[in-house]
């Protein structure tokens, strides 16, 4: 039912690209919610800013365990922990462990993977799903943009134990690296890619995105890519990857906005993650799936069921729907694969089909 339920949904989401009556019949009800546990950082990034900000608020366990039962109010399928650096919390473990037992959940957490080797058993044992990873080139390259000396073997040596503790404990779990593309880690990504295969992990990117907080206010005249052979020669690379290979988090149409948006242009496209996705940062501060506008509520005043049900919030995802905002790439790959659903349910049947996965399938809705 509730599959059905959401499913109809991403329809009417798909018919409202071409008459916006179809949004009336959509309501925000978010499938997944991402917690901000931490703003605490151990990296020293030089395309982030969260580490020079000093953490005001952290929330407690129990305070994580209110929210866990809010989110199963309201039907929350997939839960994530991130930060800051979502490993630095002592109590981690249990947070992975009372999202499965509450909200019976898919669970994933985002790290710079510097306590990957030391919390690896632990996150096994408590039942994580999914974990991203973020690898930002090829040796002294990754450790340049990290800001932190032996970052690149912190992460092989983490991979490689989480690997290992899986297949002996027989567990399940699916490890994405995730590189922001910059100028010099531009041509290092067949090397990367190489890598995760070896590894046996997909590979994704992010764009690097000033009109997020924590993108804004670095200098990038080092970072932004001016050579727009250089993007085409990489994209293109990648789609012939994807041609051959599940290495690739991406498909065709995500390759492509990146093509252009990485040539300094913007794409239009309908935003829908306001009525998928739901932020909430340490402030206990809710965010309709965006980082780059600001709260539409905060749990202190309000329970998260009535946030959602504001007539303030459905005009927020109708704006955002309409890209009258600042124009972020939160969540561009879920937006890209509704605005054109049709082919987007053959490409992942064929993707079913040829490679058997369908952990690929599902990934492609994360």
């Amino acid at each position: 039912m509730l599959l059905f339920r959401k499913f109809s949904e991403i329809i009417l989401l798909y018919l409202s690209k071409y008459s916006r009556f179809f949004l009336n019949f959509v309501p925000p009800n978010p499938i997944e919610a991402s917690i901000k546990v931490t703003d605490r950082c151990n990296s020293r990034c030089v395309t982030c800013n969260v580490w020079k900000t000093k953490p005001k608020n952290e929330l407690t366990t129990q305070e994580i365990e209110g929210i866990l039962s809010q989110l199963k109010e309201i039907g929350i399928k997939i839960i994530g922990f991130t930060g800051g650096e979502c490993l630095l919390r002592d109590d981690i473990g249990e947070l992975i462990e009372k999202a499965k037992k509450i909200l019976g959940a898919i669970v994933y957490i985002d790290t710079n993977g510097i306590l990957l080797e030391k919390k690896a058993e632990i996150l096994l044992e408590k039942g994580v799903d999914f974990i991203n990873i973020s690898l930002d080139g090829i040796g002294k390259t990754d450790e340049r943009i990290r800001g932190v000396p032996g970052h690149y073997e912190m992460v092989i040596k983490g991979i490689k134990l989480l690997k290992k503790l899986a297949k002996e404990k027989g567990r399940k779990i699916e490890i994405n690296v995730g590189t922001t593309l910059v100028k010099s880690n531009l041509f290092e990504v067949p090397q990367l890619i190489e890598l995760c295969k070896e590894l046996g992990v997909t590979w994704s990117f992010n764009l690097l995105d000033t009109s997020l907080y924590f993108f804004k206010n670095i200098d990038t005249s080092n970072l932004i890519i001016e050579d727009e052979d250089s993007v085409d020669r990489i994209i293109d690379y990648l789609s012939q990857i994807n041609k051959k290979d599940t290495v690739v988090n991406f498909d065709h149409l995500s390759l492509e906005f990146a093509r252009n948006y990485l040539k300094n242009k913007k794409p239009y496209f309908n935003c829908v993650m306001g009525y998928l996705r739901i932020f909430i940062n340490p402030s206990l501060d809710v965010y309709s799936g965006c980082w780059a506008l600001p709260p539409v509520g905060n749990l202190k005043e309000k329970r998260l069921k009535e946030i959602l049900k504001s007539k303030g919030y459905r005009e927020r995802v109708k704006k955002m729907f309409d890209l009258n905002c600042p124009y972020c790439t939160c969540g561009y790959t879920i937006s890209l694969k509704i605005n054109h659903l049709p082919p987007t349910i053959i490409d992942a049947t064929k993707s079913i089909w040829k490679y058997k996965k369908y952990s690929k399938f599902l990934k492609q809705f994360h």
